[in-house]
């Protein structure tokens, strides 16, 4: 299950096809917008609702601080770049965990600001 825009947007049921399209892309959205184009193109009728979008993106400077704040939680060990892969999302979950919040992955503000209280 994929929630691309956290815990307020749409999920997804990721099927085999879903890790298929990473093998040649590995970005979420790029095989999901593929995954939504081919449902379209086999007569799916596609989102059947368009979705808000109630987070405000972490600026670069911002996605490098929450990984620094994970990787000092003991949650997060890989590269401070700045890119939210499936190790920072999997750290992400395990604080939100920890802090009671939803688990959906998503850096968040919500996130960051827990972080920096902890």
């Amino acid at each position: 299950l994929k929630v691309p825009d956290g815990r307020g947007g749409p999920a997804f049921l990721m099927i085999k096809n879903f890790t298929v399209i990473k093998a040649y892309n590995n970005a979420d959205k790029y095989a999901l917008a593929v995954g939504l184009l081919a449902d379209e193109i086999a007569g799916s009728s596609g989102l059947v609702q368009d979705w808000k979008r109630p987070f405000t993106k972490l600026t670069f400077e911002e996605r490098q601080e929450l990984q620094k704040r994970l990787s000092q939680h003991g949650l997060y060990d890989g590269k401070f770049d700045g890119k939210i892969g499936d190790g920072s999302k999997t750290a992400i979950m395990a604080f939100q965990a920890k802090a009671g919040l939803t688990q959906d992955g998503y850096p968040s503000m919500e996130v960051l600001k827990w972080l920096r209280q902890k």
